[in-house]
């Protein structure tokens, strides 16, 4: 077996086993004298997340920090070339251009980078692959031979990228399937809150979530809807913000069904699996409209610690605040104290609300 034929039986093997696909950028980098690659997945020109060979995390981490996707001359003339091939950045981009160029000037050669060959693969998710490969400025343009190799190679990332978006998308189904079978209400949707693939129960809750412009999912509830949006730029800003990302949502009693718990799960890898267009799982909860919640249900359900599942279920059967603390042996400050921590859970801002969202009728001890 020649050296082609092994990457391409591994560029294949990429596409059930993503975690390959920084082995696949350090071979394709070989061909190209390059230092190293990266494979980023785009949409509306916007980079949202990306799997790199170690070689350019410093790369990666200074232009992400620095904000320099959003002004990436070099990848914004690349979506213009035509998509069967790789180029090379130096056949568009004279020296005095470069040199003129904030990119090239203030990032690539401060950092010895100065080259590049790049393609772009549109994928059925929506989005727009880039895959760059970058050299380093001393070794000048990569030679018209290398570009004609990864050329060769093109079709065979292409397809590798159709079938790993694919079977990414299938994975989707098949768990919102899985929920239906459960009794429950699902959907995925991506950074931006808009609708992937839903259950039939999902789209029969139109009194708690509606697809909107867009194909957008959006909550009823406005407070509730307000959480959701909190939740999608937290996950789309990553990093130490992303302890945001994952929450329960209280969604109140309508007038076309009872009350319900909302859970935004993260997709298991979207960070780091260019393919997986989803970013979450929201899967609703019903509640039942002739009993209240046990403690142990109404903690786990709204993400509280004991004492507030105990203080927000004493609250939904009517008690006041005088009452509460007078029950829990507690002063009228500390019950405060939690409520306010139950709002800023639930994201409700009334106790009418927070009690619609337990569906109280009767007390169960």
């Amino acid at each position: 077996m020649n050296t082609s034929d092994s990457i391409i039986d591994r560029i294949y093997e990429a596409a059930l086993v993503p975690e390959m696909w920084s082995s696949v950028l350090e071979s394709l980098s070989v061909l190209a004298g390059a230092t190293g690659g990266l494979l980023l997945s785009a949409r509306d020109h916007k980079a949202n997340r990306t799997i790199l060979t170690d070689s350019l995390r410093e790369f990666y981490d200074r232009a992400t920090s620095e904000g320099w996707w959003a002004r990436n001359s070099r990848g914004k003339l690349l979506l213009t070339l035509p998509a069967n091939e790789f180029h090379s950045d130096a056949d568009h981009f004279s020296p005095e251009q470069m040199a003129r160029e904030p990119l090239y000037r203030d990032l690539l050669w401060p950092m010895g980078f100065g080259y590049a060959t790049a393609t772009h693969i549109q994928v059925p998710n929506g989005d727009t692959l880039i895959l760059s490969l970058e050299r380093p400025l001393e070794r000048g343009p990569v030679e018209r031979q290398a570009v004609e190799s990864l050329t060769a190679l093109r079709p065979h990332i292409a397809r590798s990228a159709l079938l790993a978006s694919r079977l990414a998308f299938e994975r989707i189904q098949s768990a919102n399937e899985a929920f239906g079978l459960t009794g429950l209400p699902s959907a995925a949707i991506d950074a931006q809150g808009q609708l992937i693939d839903c259950n039939n129960l999902f789209e029969g809750r139109r009194d708690q979530a509606l697809i909107g412009a867009g194909n957008k999912v959006r909550l009823v509830n406005d407070d509730a809807n307000r959480v959701l949006e909190q939740c999608l730029a937290a996950i789309r800003a990553g990093g130490p913000t992303l302890r945001f990302a994952s929450r329960s949502i209280a969604l109140p009693r309508t007038e076309g069904g009872d009350a319900a718990v909302l859970h935004l799960v993260p997709v298991r890898g979207y960070a780091r699996d260019i393919f997986t267009a989803a970013a979450y799982f929201i899967i609703l909860t019903p509640l039942d409209g002739d009993r209240l919640a046990p403690i142990e249900l109404i903690q786990g359900l709204f993400d509280l610690t004991t004492m507030e599942a105990r203080v927000a279920r004493a609250l939904a059967t009517g008690k006041d605040i005088d009452n509460t603390a007078q029950s829990f042996g507690i002063s009228r400050e500390t019950v405060r104290a939690h409520l306010k921590n139950i709002f800023s859970k639930t994201g409700f801002s009334r106790q009418t609300d927070l009690a619609a969202a337990i569906s109280l009728v009767r007390t169960i001890e």
